[in-house]
């Protein structure tokens, strides 16, 4: 992978993992998608979401941010074959996001990988409290919006990564 990934080709497949992550493994077929790239001022972050920054040649966050009811839906099919506790039940949800979101972006790197330099992840970082991110200071968003029975779920792709830190808050000057 190089400096020069094509964001619109990362975020597409991206899209394509997601698809059929939550049609395959978790019986939620998606029926709409929406794309919108670095034309919206304002990221309205969902009830859950689950960022990771990706180091290297490429800085940047990629965020999965769920509605109440996607979450839901996609946390009792990836936990149907397991025994939760409720008082251990929070945690497992957002274990579940996680887990979500490092499936599908270390597949989604390998589509459209090069040979050169390694793109690190780090690990997952759950938020869970709504919020916006207002476009500023040269930021870049690339999202993509995948509608289910279930609810919705929005891609963000959010750069450069320098200008953020791990809440997605501006990193003072």
């Amino acid at each position: 992978m190089t400096e020069h990934l094509d964001l619109k080709a990362f975020l597409d497949a991206l899209t394509a993992r997601t698809k059929a992550f939550f049609h395959e493994e978790l019986g939620l077929p998606t029926t709409e998608t929406a794309f919108h790239f670095d034309d919206v001022q304002k990221l309205d972050l969902r009830h859950l979401t689950a960022i990771l920054s990706a180091t290297g040649q490429l800085k940047l966050y990629l965020a999965y941010s769920f509605d109440a009811a996607l979450i839901e839906a996609a946390f009792a099919a990836y936990t149907a074959d397991l025994d939760i506790a409720e008082d251990e039940r929070e945690d497992a949800v957002q274990e579940t996001a996680g887990d979500i979101i490092n499936i599908i972006v270390g597949n989604a790197l390998a589509d459209v990988a090069n040979s050169g330099p390694s793109i690190a992840l780090s690990p997952p970082i759950i938020l869970t409290e709504a919020k916006s991110v207002m476009r500023h200071r040269g930021a870049k968003f690339a999202s993509a919006e995948l509608t289910a029975d279930s609810g919705t779920l929005a891609i963000h792709l959010i750069g450069p990564g320098e200008l953020f830190d791990d809440a997605l808050e501006y990193v003072k000057e």
